[in-house]
């Protein structure tokens, strides 16, 4: 990625996104019945549930990524599938209430950390298993994206005609 496109207000675009991920999650998911938050549309298609509490745990995936990156930029990001990587049932053993505090608490200590980075540190850049190119800003420009993506699909089973 050419680093003259990482400006100053192309990181805190991002960064104000990323502090506003959690309160816009935790509001759709909390407007969904509580009966209906572990419903899938689907066999194998993620509940309201599902997609809110993946949110926290994808976040320690990406501050190792970012550790890495920062370490060592030689080193590939191997890509992350949770359809492939975990178990099916997963993320509807997880507690809501907590899983959204844990989201909270962890983006925030995120932000700070990002706070220190450098705009060189902003630009590194590696190579990922699956894109084309990949840096520390579009990582978290892509985790940013990531939040509304998820909210997005649980305001979709939110406003499921068929289940009211």
């Amino acid at each position: 990625m050419d680093t003259q496109l990482i400006t100053v207000d192309s990181v805190s675009l991002v960064l104000a996104q990323l502090a506003h991920g959690p309160a816009l999650v935790r509001q759709v998911i909390y407007e969904v019945p509580p009966e209906l938050r572990m419903r899938r549309p689907a066999p194998g298609v993620w509940s309201a549930h599902e997609h809110a509490v993946h949110l926290p745990a994808v976040q320690p995936i990406m501050m190792r990524r970012l550790d890495q990156m920062l370490r060592d930029p030689s080193q590939p990001i191997k890509s992350y599938e949770p359809s492939r990587d975990e178990p099916d049932d997963a993320r509807l053993k997880l507690d809501l209430d907590a899983e959204m505090d844990r989201f909270d608490r962890e983006r925030a200590a995120m932000i700070e950390r990002l706070k220190t980075l450098t705009p060189d540190q902003w630009a590194i850049s590696v190579d990922h298993e699956e894109y084309s190119h990949y840096s520390v800003f579009i990582m978290f420009r892509h985790l940013a994206l990531h939040d509304l993506y998820h909210a997005y699909r649980i305001e979709e089973r939110l406003l499921r005609k068929s289940w009211n």
